[in-house]
């Protein structure tokens, strides 16, 4: 989801916006795959966010597993 936008609503969904300005409400749990490898998370994996919360410093986190994480180690594909 590179070019579309994700703007966070509550800590239960997301909105997800594409370049055509469709727009879709995501609810936990959804399934992301992660980018890199973390301490505890593999690269290529598929995860589920258990919650979302707002960060000033990173816009968004997702909670998978119990820990807070960056949204942007992780790709969110969604269909419109």
């Amino acid at each position: 989801m590179d070019s579309s936008q994700i703007d966070y609503v509550d800590s239960n969904s997301i909105l997800v916006i594409n370049p055509a300005g469709r727009i879709r409400q995501l609810y936990v749990p959804f399934r992301v795959q992660v980018l890199q490898n973390t301490s505890t998370l593999r690269k290529n994996t598929w995860v589920f966010v258990e919650e979302v919360r707002p960060h000033p410093a990173h816009k968004m986190l997702y909670r998978i597993t119990k820990a807070w994480w960056q949204y942007d180690l992780f790709r969110l594909q969604v269909n419109f």
